[in-house]
């Protein structure tokens, strides 16, 4: 029997990275939030109906891949519309013939290469309006520098265009902060711009930028405007980062209080404010700071923990996990259970029990389990706590282990489901999900939809015949794992069995290419899934499907008669049914 619901939390809590640059990340974030058109909100949470996703998107970790779960730059930076690089429809930044005005003195000073891809130009004659959209290019040319988006391969060429950039982009914020006709909201946009310049001058060495930066965050760390106030505490956190690591007396003592005041001014759930908190954690454990590390941890969790945004709320829990490698025993110990219950069930199903084998597994009970949760719950659980709870539990309904699944329902219902965060969506995920399983046993199934080929079908035309049909997506290849498996016992029961696919596929897929490169030969239905609906996938939301692979058995009858999600061989069942 093949089982690959879960992922441990210490695994994924194991890939963030305990050490980086913290005013490099300072300077990175702060760009991504003062763009104009960026957003530091997350992006808004994922409705209850979770369980209509294909693929496991939210109970199974182990469909994420974790390059997905560790790269929060790609999951939160603030997307543009238009690609990095291009200017702004209303900014005529790009003339080479235009005049810099007083930022010519500054940025011909920097060499720059002749094969440069854009050439950002500023004009001293600009108002608010072309002075904010240039923030804005420059924003975007420094993200096509980072991520090597502008075919510049010489590292030194990067780097000088690099520091040309950032030196146009303070003298913008700088007389953008300054107009006569500025409003209050470009001022302020002015001012967070110059953070952002000297945050990235300072994370490249430039000891004067980082003074400079200094005095400007510590004059604006009071300021009314929220963004402003909270940029300033960022920067200012980034810096007794560095105090600490060169070892200036009170350093941890710095960090912590600005971290207060952080989380005291920053209204906001701001995936900003929680690396910078996972980065002053990580240095303060670095140099064995274990009780101001702990308390950041704490603040982490008990401020993000409970995000409505799942994202937001998974990645908290993994950098508040990483570098405590010493706790978590609770959790460690109900995972030794989980594949306890696991292999012994398993045994079970293939027939190699092994009555008397002193060496066997001993059967994990309803009540050691439940008894070993609620000492993992002794301390408040976050959104990777209750998603292995989650998995464990569809874990258990795939061994036949009905009595545990039973007991981590009663759980996810009794200490999770009323809450509105992040964790109370799980949670009922998990629980509809399971009610779907249930009802949909017995049911006739004859759904009206396409075929992926546009070929007529209806399951009214296989009545008489075993239906194994798979649930699957191009963007999941896993998914069809468990097809060969459905091949040979088609193959042994050529005239008793059929198969016939579900794809699950969004609109616009290429499914009919997918198809004709693996050589797929039975037919399917086309159910397409809809990111933005309510339900996005009424036929997986029906079976209860929360996880790929995912295998319904249908009976001559054309009812539904065993769900499959282990990836088991399902010869037994279906020779069951044709007896």
């Amino acid at each position: 029997m093949h089982v690959q619901i879960y992922r441990s939390k210490r695994f994924v809590a194991s890939i963030v990275p305990t050490r980086a640059l913290p005013l490099l990340v300072v300077s990175v974030w702060l760009m991504t939030m003062i763009s104009p058109g960026c957003s530091r909100s997350p992006t808004p949470a994922d409705g209850d109906n979770a369980a209509a996703r294909p693929a496991g998107d939210r109970l199974d970790p182990s469909s994420r891949s974790p390059g997905n779960a560790a790269s929060p730059g790609k999951q939160f930076v603030a997307s543009d519309s238009q690609p990095p690089g291009e200017p702004s429809p209303t900014t005529p930044s790009l003339r080479a013939s235009e005049s810099m005005g007083d930022a010519r003195s500054v940025a011909e000073q920097l060499p720059s290469p002749d094969s440069l891809i854009s050439r950002l130009q500023l004009r001293s004659d600009w108002g608010p309006r072309e002075l904010s959209a240039f923030l804005g290019d420059a924003d975007r040319e420094m993200g096509a520098l980072i991520n090597g988006r502008t075919g510049i391969t010489d590292p030194q060429a990067v780097k000088h265009e690099v520091e040309r950039v950032v030196a146009l982009k303070r003298v913008a914020a700088e007389r953008l902060s300054q107009h006569p006709d500025a409003s209050e909201r470009d001022q302020v946009a002015g001012h967070r711009g110059v953070l952002q310049a000297l945050s990235h001058l300072a994370s490249m060495g430039d000891l004067k930028a980082a003074e400079e930066l200094q005095s400007l965050a510590e004059q604006s760390r009071d300021s009314p405007n929220a963004a402003l106030r909270s940029d300033s505490h960022l920067v200012l956190i980034g810096l007794a980062i560095e105090s600490l690591r060169h070892g200036k007396p009170d350093a941890a003592a710095g960090v912590l209080k600005l971290v207060h005041e952080l989380l005291d001014a920053n209204e906001q759930v701001d995936v900003a404010t929680l690396m910078v908190l996972g980065q002053a954690k990580d240095a303060l454990l670095q140099y064995d700071y274990q009780d101001q590390a702990t308390e950041v941890r704490n603040l982490i969790v008990e401020r993000f923990g409970h995000a409505r945004d799942a994202e937001v709320a998974r990645m908290a829990a993994m950098i508040a996990a990483s570098g405590f490698s010493q706790e978590d025993t609770a959790l460690e110990r109900l995972d030794q259970l989980r594949q306890q219950f696991v292999s012994t069930a398993t045994a079970d199903l293939d027939g190699n029990a092994g009555e008397g084998d002193k060496d066997a597994p001993e059967r994990v009970s309803a009540s050691a389990w439940r008894s070993a949760i609620d000492e993992v719950l002794v301390t408040p659980a976050d959104v990777l706590t209750v998603e292995f709870l989650c998995g464990a539990s569809l874990e258990a309904e795939a061994v036949g282990r009905d009595d545990i699944a039973t007991a981590t329902y009663e759980v996810l219902q009794q200490k999770f489901a009323d809450r509105q965060d992040a964790i109370g969506r799980v949670a009922r995920t998990a629980i509809l999900a399971r009610e779907n399983r249930s009802e949909v046993i017995g049911q006739e199934f004859d759904p009206d939809l396409p075929s992926v080929d546009a070929r007529p079908l209806k399951l009214e035309d296989y009545r008489g015949k075993i239906v194994l049909m798979p649930f699957w997506s191009s963007a999941f290849p896993d998914s069809l794992a468990v097809l060969p498996n459905l091949q040979e016992i088609q193959a042994n029961h050529p005239e008793r069995v059929a198969i016939v696919g579900m794809n699950l596929d969004v609109a616009g897929t290429d499914v009919e290419g997918f198809v004709r490169r693996e050589h797929l030969e039975f037919p399917s239905f086309r159910s397409e899934s809809d990111p933005g609906a309510e339900i996005v996938n009424e036929v997986a939301y029906r079976f209860g499907a929360v996880t790929l692979l995912f295998v319904a058995v249908i009976d001559a009858e054309g009812r539904v008669v065993h769900l499959d999600f282990s990836g088991e061989d399902l010869t037994t069942e279906v020779q069951n049914r044709i007896r």
